[in-house]
């Protein structure tokens, strides 16, 4: 039976010795397929996602969900972002508002001290008051500053391209 493997998952089908003459055209679909998952979207890649950050107090650091890059499997990502937070008057000081949108660039060096083996570029617009940082294991974590207010709301929102390393 051939084999078609689509995202790492191995798919068997049967071939024309096993069925009507329907399988060569079966087995280039799945070809097809396969081919066009495996050239939009790496193993490591991150869909469109949306995270809420409102309980979180000021200094915590946050593992953004899914945002994990194995050192072991990846050598450099670029994650694009966007970072929303609100609070609400407490009488003066008012509440704010603040949003950030913009990319991160982190490469892995293996060579650079503990705790500092993936470097991150970061540009964008605004400031929602917010830092990035990726452990030594690839995960990408984000701690707020704090903000005048009460009631804080928040959300992250991200995607991931991956490029893997190449030995």
């Amino acid at each position: 039976m051939p084999e078609i493997v689509i995202k790492g998952t191995k798919i068997a089908i049967p071939n024309s010795g096993q069925s009507a003459n329907w399988s060569p055209a079966v087995i280039e679909a799945f070809q097809a397929l396969a081919d066009a998952v495996n050239t939009f979207a790496g193993s490591f890649d991150v869909p469109p996602q949306t995270q809420s950050i409102d309980a979180f107090n000021p200094g915590a650091n946050i593992d953004i969900d899914n945002l994990v890059f194995p050192p072991s499997e990846v050598r450099s990502a670029t994650v694009y972002y966007t970072v929303y937070r609100k609070t609400t008057d407490s009488g003066p000081p008012d509440g704010v508002e603040v949003v950030e949108a913009g990319t991160l660039e982190i490469a892995y060096n293996n060579s650079r001290p503990n705790g500092q083996k993936w470097e991150i570029g970061r540009m964008g617009i605004g400031d929602a008051m917010t830092d990035f940082y990726v452990t030594d294991l690839g995960q990408v974590t984000l701690t707020t500053q704090g903000i005048s207010g009460i009631d804080h709301i928040g959300t992250v929102s991200y995607r991931a391209l991956s490029i893997l390393n190449a030995t």
